[in-house]
């Protein structure tokens, strides 16, 4: 199976090697890694693991008694982070050619990217508090809510913010129909 782990760990030369270590010597096998964001010294990473699963719960156990190393968030992979640009590219060919409408395509592309565990769309007035691990993108007369079980990070949530206006400008709908999702969904 193919898991994704989201790892804090020291912004170090080897720190990123040990995890790799200990990833392998619990029987994964890494096939992609994202570097999302360094800050005060930490850096946020997730991985794509090839693992049977049998092995994830050993897996996890040694990764949350590691030292230095926070395991934030696992669980089923949704495709190599690094093919992104290629879901994004063929989601707007689908909303440009008319085989996806903007209603689908908001949650799906934004949501997706996003590794968002729910996407939908609802009225200004309707949108639920934001908090770390809710995301508010207001889009045209509408607000994508975004949702998962871990927070979204600052660099998540300027991403959002940048699909959302590709998204709407492939639908026609012009950039200035976009604010920041920053303004909206506290860090």
């Amino acid at each position: 199976m193919e898991i994704v782990l989201r790892c804090a760990l020291p912004d170090r030369p080897g720190a990123l090697a040990a995890l790799a270590g200990t990833v392998s010597e619990c029987g994964g096998d890494i096939q992609s890694i994202e570097v999302l964001e360094h800050q005060d010294g930490r850096a946020l990473d997730d991985l794509v693991v090839a693992i049977d699963r049998a092995r994830v719960a050993g897996l996890v156990d040694r990764l949350t008694r590691a030292e230095d190393v926070e395991l934030i968030h696992t669980g089923p992979s949704r495709g190599d982070p690094g093919d992104a640009v290629t879901r994004l590219a063929i989601g707007l060919t689908a909303l440009l050619d008319g085989s996806m409408d903007t209603d689908h395509a908001f949650p799906t592309l934004v949501g997706g990217l996003l590794r968002a565990g729910s996407a939908s769309l609802c009225a200004p007035d309707d949108a639920p508090r934001p908090d770390r691990r809710t995301l508010l993108v207001p889009l045209a007369e509408r607000v994508l809510v975004l949702r998962r079980d871990y927070p979204f990070t600052p660099t998540e949530r300027q991403r959002a913010t940048t699909i959302g206006r590709a998204v709407l400008a492939a639908a026609g709908c012009g950039y200035s129909s976009v604010a920041s999702a920053a303004e909206l969904s506290p860090g």
